[in-house]
Protein backbone atom coordinates (compact mmCIF):
# COMPACT_ATOMS: atom_id res chain seq x y z
CA UNK A 1 0.00 0.00 0.00
CA UNK A 2 1.17 3.49 -0.91
CA UNK A 3 -0.08 6.85 0.36
CA UNK A 4 0.15 9.42 -2.41
CA UNK A 5 -1.43 12.66 -3.55
CA UNK A 6 -3.79 12.42 -6.51
CA UNK A 7 -4.65 15.58 -8.40
CA UNK A 8 -7.88 16.78 -9.96
CA UNK A 9 -10.56 15.73 -7.47
CA UNK A 10 -13.67 17.87 -7.13
CA UNK A 11 -15.00 18.84 -3.73
CA UNK A 12 -17.61 16.48 -2.17
CA UNK A 13 -20.01 19.42 -2.13
CA UNK A 14 -19.73 20.00 -5.90
CA UNK A 15 -23.32 19.51 -7.15
CA UNK A 16 -23.86 15.88 -8.11
CA UNK A 17 -24.24 15.44 -11.87
CA UNK A 18 -23.49 19.08 -12.68
CA UNK A 19 -21.46 19.36 -15.88
CA UNK A 20 -18.09 21.11 -15.61
CA UNK A 21 -17.08 22.85 -18.87
CA UNK A 22 -13.59 24.33 -19.23
CA UNK A 23 -10.33 24.32 -21.14
CA UNK A 24 -8.18 21.26 -20.49
CA UNK A 25 -5.92 21.82 -17.50
CA UNK A 26 -8.38 24.08 -15.69
CA UNK A 27 -8.39 23.07 -12.00
CA UNK A 28 -11.67 22.17 -10.27
CA UNK A 29 -13.56 25.07 -8.69
CA UNK A 30 -11.68 26.36 -5.68
CA UNK A 31 -8.73 24.07 -6.47
CA UNK A 32 -9.43 21.96 -3.36
CA UNK A 33 -6.62 20.00 -1.72
CA UNK A 34 -7.30 16.57 -0.25
CA UNK A 35 -5.39 14.14 1.97
CA UNK A 36 -3.12 11.53 0.37
CA UNK A 37 -5.01 8.57 -1.06
CA UNK A 38 -4.38 4.97 -0.11
CA UNK A 39 -3.28 3.23 -3.32
CA UNK A 40 -3.42 -0.53 -2.90
CA UNK A 41 -1.34 -3.29 -4.48
CA UNK A 42 -3.17 -4.47 -7.60
CA UNK A 43 -0.86 -7.48 -7.89
CA UNK A 44 -2.27 -8.79 -4.60
CA UNK A 45 -5.83 -8.09 -5.74
CA UNK A 46 -5.33 -9.89 -9.05
CA UNK A 47 -3.70 -12.86 -7.32
CA UNK A 48 -7.02 -13.44 -5.50
CA UNK A 49 -8.98 -13.73 -8.78
CA UNK A 50 -9.29 -16.84 -10.91
CA UNK A 51 -7.66 -15.44 -14.04
CA UNK A 52 -6.64 -12.35 -15.97
CA UNK A 53 -10.06 -12.37 -17.63
CA UNK A 54 -11.82 -12.61 -14.27
CA UNK A 55 -9.88 -9.67 -12.86
CA UNK A 56 -10.60 -7.62 -15.97
CA UNK A 57 -14.31 -8.42 -15.77
CA UNK A 58 -14.60 -7.77 -12.05
CA UNK A 59 -12.43 -4.66 -11.65
CA UNK A 60 -11.95 -3.22 -15.13
CA UNK A 61 -8.19 -3.84 -15.23
CA UNK A 62 -5.66 -6.68 -15.41
CA UNK A 63 -1.92 -7.09 -15.77
CA UNK A 64 -0.68 -9.61 -18.32
CA UNK A 65 2.76 -11.10 -18.86
CA UNK A 66 3.53 -10.06 -22.41
CA UNK A 67 6.93 -9.87 -24.09
CA UNK A 68 6.20 -7.86 -27.24
CA UNK A 69 8.23 -8.45 -30.37
CA UNK A 70 8.25 -4.68 -30.96
CA UNK A 71 11.66 -3.06 -30.64
CA UNK A 72 11.02 0.11 -32.61
CA UNK A 73 7.87 1.78 -31.24
CA UNK A 74 7.85 4.28 -34.09
CA UNK A 75 7.87 1.86 -37.00
CA UNK A 76 6.82 -1.67 -35.96
CA UNK A 77 3.42 -1.12 -34.35
CA UNK A 78 1.19 -1.96 -37.32
CA UNK A 79 3.10 -5.10 -38.31
CA UNK A 80 3.81 -6.52 -34.84
CA UNK A 81 1.86 -4.91 -32.02
CA UNK A 82 -1.64 -4.88 -33.49
CA UNK A 83 -1.74 -8.66 -34.09
CA UNK A 84 -0.38 -9.22 -30.58
CA UNK A 85 -3.12 -7.08 -29.06
CA UNK A 86 -5.87 -8.78 -31.05
CA UNK A 87 -4.69 -12.15 -29.72
CA UNK A 88 -4.57 -10.80 -26.14
CA UNK A 89 -8.18 -9.59 -26.38
CA UNK A 90 -9.59 -12.74 -27.97
CA UNK A 91 -7.62 -15.32 -26.02
CA UNK A 92 -6.93 -13.78 -22.61
CA UNK A 93 -9.25 -10.88 -21.77
CA UNK A 94 -12.54 -11.81 -23.46
CA UNK A 95 -12.19 -15.50 -24.33
CA UNK A 96 -15.20 -17.15 -25.91
CA UNK A 97 -16.92 -13.85 -26.73
CA UNK A 98 -18.05 -12.84 -30.21
CA UNK A 99 -16.21 -9.61 -30.96
CA UNK A 100 -15.33 -7.05 -33.57
CA UNK A 101 -12.05 -5.27 -32.79
CA UNK A 102 -11.23 -1.81 -34.09
CA UNK A 103 -7.54 -0.87 -33.94
CA UNK A 104 -5.50 2.07 -35.14
CA UNK A 105 -1.70 1.97 -35.57
CA UNK A 106 -1.37 5.26 -33.67
CA UNK A 107 -0.16 5.10 -30.06
CA UNK A 108 0.00 7.78 -27.39
CA UNK A 109 3.61 7.98 -26.22
CA UNK A 110 4.38 9.74 -22.92
CA UNK A 111 7.34 10.78 -20.85
CA UNK A 112 11.05 10.75 -21.52
CA UNK A 113 11.90 11.66 -25.10
CA UNK A 114 8.31 11.81 -26.38
CA UNK A 115 7.35 15.45 -25.84
CA UNK A 116 4.03 14.37 -24.29
CA UNK A 117 3.54 14.95 -20.54
CA UNK A 118 2.12 12.47 -18.06
CA UNK A 119 -1.64 12.61 -17.45
CA UNK A 120 -1.28 13.72 -13.84
CA UNK A 121 -4.91 14.24 -12.84
CA UNK A 122 -7.88 11.96 -12.11
CA UNK A 123 -9.96 11.45 -15.26
CA UNK A 124 -11.86 9.05 -17.49
CA UNK A 125 -11.64 9.46 -21.24
CA UNK A 126 -15.10 9.07 -22.76
CA UNK A 127 -18.01 9.65 -20.38
CA UNK A 128 -20.85 7.22 -19.68
CA UNK A 129 -23.06 6.97 -22.76
CA UNK A 130 -22.80 5.96 -26.39
CA UNK A 131 -23.55 9.58 -27.23
CA UNK A 132 -20.49 10.69 -25.25
CA UNK A 133 -18.28 8.24 -27.12
CA UNK A 134 -19.74 9.17 -30.50
CA UNK A 135 -19.09 12.83 -29.70
CA UNK A 136 -15.43 12.12 -29.00
CA UNK A 137 -14.96 9.99 -32.11
CA UNK A 138 -16.43 12.86 -34.13
CA UNK A 139 -14.25 15.46 -32.40
CA UNK A 140 -11.03 13.55 -33.07
CA UNK A 141 -11.73 11.78 -36.37
CA UNK A 142 -14.51 13.74 -38.08
CA UNK A 143 -18.27 13.53 -38.51
CA UNK A 144 -18.30 10.67 -41.03
CA UNK A 145 -16.16 8.45 -38.77
CA UNK A 146 -18.45 9.30 -35.85
CA UNK A 147 -21.53 8.34 -37.87
CA UNK A 148 -19.85 5.15 -39.02
CA UNK A 149 -19.11 4.15 -35.41
CA UNK A 150 -22.73 4.83 -34.44
CA UNK A 151 -24.11 2.73 -37.30
CA UNK A 152 -21.99 -0.21 -36.20
CA UNK A 153 -22.95 0.24 -32.56
CA UNK A 154 -26.69 0.41 -33.39
CA UNK A 155 -26.76 -2.93 -35.22
CA UNK A 156 -29.14 -5.53 -33.80
CA UNK A 157 -26.32 -8.04 -33.21
CA UNK A 158 -24.39 -5.63 -30.93
CA UNK A 159 -24.78 -6.15 -27.17
CA UNK A 160 -22.38 -3.40 -26.14
CA UNK A 161 -19.07 -1.66 -26.65
CA UNK A 162 -15.90 -1.15 -24.67
CA UNK A 163 -12.70 0.79 -25.24
CA UNK A 164 -9.58 -0.75 -23.75
CA UNK A 165 -6.30 1.04 -23.05
CA UNK A 166 -3.23 -1.18 -23.38
CA UNK A 167 -0.53 0.52 -21.30
CA UNK A 168 3.12 -0.48 -21.09
CA UNK A 169 6.56 0.93 -20.51
CA UNK A 170 8.87 1.34 -23.50
CA UNK A 171 12.63 1.65 -23.86
CA UNK A 172 13.25 1.33 -20.12
CA UNK A 173 16.16 -0.60 -18.65
CA UNK A 174 14.47 -1.53 -15.36
CA UNK A 175 11.10 -1.74 -13.64
CA UNK A 176 8.88 1.32 -13.43
CA UNK A 177 9.35 3.36 -10.24
CA UNK A 178 8.78 6.87 -11.58
CA UNK A 179 5.25 8.28 -12.16
CA UNK A 180 3.30 5.00 -12.05
CA UNK A 181 -0.38 4.74 -12.97
CA UNK A 182 -3.19 4.58 -10.41
CA UNK A 183 -6.55 2.99 -11.31
CA UNK A 184 -9.88 3.37 -9.52
CA UNK A 185 -12.03 0.25 -9.19
CA UNK A 186 -15.38 1.28 -10.73
CA UNK A 187 -17.21 -0.86 -8.14
CA UNK A 188 -16.12 1.65 -5.49
CA UNK A 189 -17.48 4.73 -7.27
CA UNK A 190 -20.96 5.94 -6.44
CA UNK A 191 -23.05 7.55 -9.18
CA UNK A 192 -23.02 10.76 -7.15
CA UNK A 193 -19.21 10.79 -7.22
CA UNK A 194 -19.12 11.31 -10.99
CA UNK A 195 -18.59 14.75 -12.50
CA UNK A 196 -19.33 14.96 -16.26
CA UNK A 197 -16.71 17.19 -17.87
CA UNK A 198 -16.69 18.93 -21.23
CA UNK A 199 -13.20 19.97 -22.24
CA UNK A 200 -11.72 22.05 -25.04
CA UNK A 201 -8.07 21.94 -26.01
CA UNK A 202 -7.71 18.19 -26.49
CA UNK A 203 -9.42 17.67 -29.85
CA UNK A 204 -8.52 19.87 -32.84
CA UNK A 205 -10.32 23.06 -33.86
CA UNK A 206 -11.66 23.80 -30.39
CA UNK A 207 -14.10 20.90 -30.44
CA UNK A 208 -15.48 19.85 -27.07
CA UNK A 209 -14.82 16.33 -25.76
CA UNK A 210 -16.72 14.43 -23.07
CA UNK A 211 -15.04 12.90 -20.02
CA UNK A 212 -15.60 12.12 -16.34
CA UNK A 213 -13.95 13.42 -13.18
CA UNK A 214 -14.54 12.48 -9.53
CA UNK A 215 -15.80 14.17 -6.44
CA UNK A 216 -13.46 13.18 -3.61
CA UNK A 217 -14.71 10.24 -1.56
CA UNK A 218 -12.43 8.25 0.73
CA UNK A 219 -14.45 5.10 -0.03
CA UNK A 220 -13.11 5.00 -3.59
CA UNK A 221 -10.65 2.11 -4.00
CA UNK A 222 -7.42 2.96 -5.85
CA UNK A 223 -4.84 0.44 -7.08
CA UNK A 224 -1.53 0.28 -8.92
CA UNK A 225 0.83 -2.46 -10.09
CA UNK A 226 4.21 -1.84 -8.39
CA UNK A 227 7.35 -1.99 -10.50
CA UNK A 228 5.88 -2.94 -13.85
CA UNK A 229 8.46 -4.32 -16.26
CA UNK A 230 8.83 -4.10 -20.02
CA UNK A 231 7.51 -7.66 -20.27
CA UNK A 232 4.17 -6.76 -18.69
CA UNK A 233 1.09 -5.21 -20.26
CA UNK A 234 -1.66 -3.40 -18.37
CA UNK A 235 -5.16 -3.53 -19.86
CA UNK A 236 -7.88 -1.32 -18.43
CA UNK A 237 -11.31 -0.15 -19.58
CA UNK A 238 -11.51 3.51 -20.52
CA UNK A 239 -15.15 3.26 -21.61
CA UNK A 240 -17.99 0.74 -21.64
CA UNK A 241 -21.70 0.88 -22.37
CA UNK A 242 -24.49 -1.54 -23.23
CA UNK A 243 -26.62 -1.57 -26.35
CA UNK A 244 -29.11 0.71 -24.61
CA UNK A 245 -26.39 3.36 -24.70
CA UNK A 246 -25.72 3.67 -20.99
CA UNK A 247 -25.34 1.61 -17.83
CA UNK A 248 -23.44 1.91 -14.55
CA UNK A 249 -19.81 2.93 -14.53
CA UNK A 250 -17.65 0.01 -15.70
CA UNK A 251 -14.50 1.90 -16.72
CA UNK A 252 -11.52 3.07 -14.67
CA UNK A 253 -10.80 6.63 -13.73
CA UNK A 254 -7.04 6.88 -13.57
CA UNK A 255 -4.04 9.15 -13.11
CA UNK A 256 -0.28 9.16 -12.99
CA UNK A 257 1.02 9.96 -9.53
CA UNK A 258 4.18 10.76 -7.63
CA UNK A 259 5.08 7.79 -5.43
CA UNK A 260 6.75 9.13 -2.25
CA UNK A 261 8.93 6.01 -2.21
CA UNK A 262 10.47 6.70 -5.63
CA UNK A 263 14.29 6.87 -5.38
CA UNK A 264 15.86 10.16 -6.41
CA UNK A 265 17.81 8.39 -9.16
CA UNK A 266 14.84 6.42 -10.55
CA UNK A 267 14.77 5.98 -14.31
CA UNK A 268 12.37 8.46 -15.90
CA UNK A 269 9.24 6.82 -17.20
CA UNK A 270 8.58 6.33 -20.89
CA UNK A 271 5.30 4.61 -21.74
CA UNK A 272 2.78 4.10 -24.48
CA UNK A 273 -1.00 3.72 -24.62
CA UNK A 274 -2.86 1.84 -27.33
CA UNK A 275 -6.61 2.48 -27.27
CA UNK A 276 -8.73 -0.23 -28.87
CA UNK A 277 -12.49 -0.36 -29.54
CA UNK A 278 -14.33 -3.64 -29.08
CA UNK A 279 -17.90 -4.33 -30.19
CA UNK A 280 -19.44 -7.05 -28.02
CA UNK A 281 -21.74 -9.17 -30.19
CA UNK A 282 -24.74 -11.17 -29.13
CA UNK A 283 -24.35 -14.96 -29.06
Amino acid sequence: MTLAQLNGFFSPDYPAGQVFSAAVGTPPPGAPHFPPVEIRDARALQARTESEAACFAAHGFALLPHASAVRDWDNEVAALYLPEIEAVIRERLLPGRRLEIQQSPFLVRRGRGTGTPYANGVHQDHGLTAGDYENNVTAFAGAEIGRRWRRRFDREDVAGFMAIDFWCTTNMAGPLRHMPLALCDPNSVGSGDLVPTRLTGIAPDGQETHHLALRYNDKQAWYHYPEMTGDELLAFKIFQCGADGGGPLASCLHSAFVDPGTPADAEERQSCEHRVGVLLLRD
